[in-house]
């Protein structure tokens, strides 16, 4: 996460939070891609804790250490050419969708099930009538009014468990002999549990390759991309003035 200072006088701005002279305004917080409450106060949080730091090692001179100064102009210097890389590079790699195809069949022992997997929809409450009663909804057909109601209303996604991930009681459930659509209410603690079990895999099936797919296209991309890496890296040598001196290594 990167992090936004400003020293500028507190009134010219719109200010968030505040140490020191240091302002941290609503127009930067804008700037940090944080869209929630619970990411905006993180980052702030954040944001204060690193100011309280680089104020407290300024009050003891580090901010002009010659060492500290080489190091950051060294990682500046690895931010821009980083930038610069992934404009050039953006243009230069693609990935098709025969590629992907290709390198899942090509590969498909690395797409392995080592363990038992299931798809579930995961509901946790803390009065158990309401647990019954979502319990009593997930019965009902998946175009049921009431159904897609609940869903908005707890915000569930379907999410994939291998066995062992999840609690015991609920992982005996559902990966145990008794292979029920619908479990639950499990009290956990103060809580309840009410899942239903969209899909199971059998530890030694392979996974599809929607499933895989994003994960073969980054690493097809990571390998071309190093590839052109290195294509303009040498390119950039024949352009550029370059020597080493090897009597002074």
């Amino acid at each position: 996460m990167v992090f936004a200072f400003c020293t500028k006088k507190e009134e010219n701005l719109n200010p968030v939070a505040r140490v020191g002279d240091a302002v941290l305004t609503d127009e930067e917080l804008g700037l940090a891609s944080v869209f929630t409450e619970k990411e905006r106060l993180s980052y702030i949080d954040n944001w204060i804790n690193t100011e309280l730091l680089y104020q407290a090692g300024s009050g003891v001179g580090l901010d002009r250490d010659v060492l500290l100064e080489t190091k950051i102009n060294l990682y500046r210097k690895k931010l821009v050419g980083q930038a610069y890389l992934e404009t050039k590079i953006q243009g230069m790699v693609f990935v098709s969708k025969d590629e992907i195809r290709n390198y899942y069949l090509d590969n498909k022992a690395a797409f392995k099930r080592l363990k038992s997997e299931a798809t579930l929809n995961s509901f946790v409450l803390t009065d158990k009538k309401e647990a019954t009663r979502v319990r009593a909804n997930l019965e009902k057909p998946s175009n049921n009014k009431k159904r897609n109601e609940m869903f908005q209303k707890y915000g569930v996604v379907a999410e994939t468990f291998a066995e062992g991930m999840l609690n015991p009681k609920i992982n005996k459930k559902v990966f145990g002999p008794n292979k029920n659509k619908y479990i639950g209410p499990i009290r956990l603690g103060e809580k309840f549990s009410v899942l239903e079990v969209i899909k199971r895999y059998e530890k030694g099936t392979y996974l599809g390759l929607n499933s895989v797919y994003d994960k073969i296209y980054l690493l097809i991309y990571k390998r071309k991309a190093a590839i052109k890496t290195q294509t303009i890296i040498d390119s950039l040598k024949q352009e550029i003035a370059l020597e080493i001196n090897t009597n002074n290594i």
